[in-house]
């Protein structure tokens, strides 16, 4: 199996296993590309058409303002972003907002199918047209911001689950619990489709280069593919080949596709640390919650066991109380017989 471009994700286990060179570590443990490329994730140069991070999630502009012209072929339109109920303390205000979410992650999965659509008819010409580029950076730039909102929304949800009462509680935490699990396995949909078309980008990134160079090795091929000198290294090939026409429109793709790759990249990188948030988040409130449910039943069992004691108390106190009344029937008693033989015997005789 050929390297991985860049090197990064070539080994260890991961979710997706041994497929066609695809990165095999886990979610969040992968190595910063910003090693690679000598700009760390939210500093590197634009990419996808978009302005660089300073933090995942938070863009220096709305990204309506970075195209002059509208989604050709995608809808027509702008997806508003949603409003984030303000107040989700109550169960029906959750349930709208576990809606509203799962609507959101229903249009990132569309939006992730549309990505795909757009690399394979990216990787099915050789030059690619600039409406077809244009859609595919605003969907992506699109897609991560959604992302971003999920995150922070489900996040929000997860504080609040910690300030309810534990009846409301025992509600809220599966739902809560599936929607955390949509968004991740959306994010491993995501990562897994650019993991997908950055091989296919590479493959033909090989291909080309055998254009310009037929008897290269795969080592030389592999160094080309994962240096970010390869366009000079092509060039280089270029000087000394036979096929120079082919061989110069064979260098101005691998040109091209090797920033696409770098894109992809980025892009992957930023999946994985949102992954690693997610998990980082479920830990945590996992952590919190069962604490939380631990009290309340703590707290119920001590309840439980008041009533029980405050029971007998009471079954107590009638037992007591029963037993002066017996006492002082039986003294009334004693005290009437005790004056019937003084009157029969002192006074009667008299």
């Amino acid at each position: 199996m050929s390297k991985g471009y860049g090197g990064d994700y070539a080994g260890g286990q991961g979710y997706y296993g041994n497929q066609g060179g695809y990165p095999q570590q886990p979610y969040g443990q992968q190595q910063q590309y910003g090693q690679q490329y000598g700009q760390q994730y939210g500093q590197q140069q634009q990419g996808y058409g978009q302005p660089a991070y300073t933090n995942y999630g938070q863009q220096q502009q709305n990204y309506n303002q970075q195209y002059n012209q509208p989604n050709v072929g995608y809808s027509q339109q702008n997806i508003e972003m949603t409003q984030v109920n303000s107040d989700i303390s109550n169960l029906n205000a959750f349930f709208q907002e576990v809606s509203s979410i799962s609507d959101v992650i229903r249009q990132i999965k569309d939006n992730i199918n549309r990505v795909d659509e757009l690399h394979s008819r990216s990787l099915g010409v050789i030059n690619e047209d600039e409406a077809n580029k244009r859609q595919l950076d605003s969907i992506v730039s699109e897609t991560r911001q959604l992302l971003v909102q999920v995150k922070d929304r489900i996040k929000k949800i997860e504080v609040s689950n910690l300030k309810v009462n534990p009846g409301d509680l025992t509600v809220r935490k599966p739902q809560t619990a599936n929607l955390r699990q949509k968004f991740m396995d959306t994010l491993q949909e995501y990562q897994k489709v650019e993991f997908q078309n950055r091989q296919k980008y590479r493959d033909r990134m090989e291909r080309q280069y055998k254009i310009v160079k037929p008897s290269a090795s795969q080592e030389e091929i592999d160094e080309a593919l994962d240096n970010d000198d390869g366009g000079q290294i092509f060039a280089q090939s270029l000087m000394n080949s036979t096929r120079y026409g082919a061989a110069k429109d064979a260098l101005q793709e691998v040109q091209k596709r090797h920033d696409d790759i770098k894109k992809i990249e980025r892009t992957i990188e930023e999946l994985a640390n949102l992954f690693q948030e997610m998990q980082i988040l479920v830990e945590a409130q996992d952590t919190t919650i069962t604490q939380i449910e631990e009290h309340a039943t703590q707290v119920q069992t001590n309840m439980e066991q008041g009533v029980v004691h405050v029971e007998k108390a009471l079954e107590s106190a009638k037992a007591a109380r029963r037993k002066k009344w017996y006492c002082l029937f039986i003294t009334i008693v004693l005290l009437a017989v005790v004056a019937a033989l003084v009157y029969y015997f002192f006074i009667r005789k008299k």
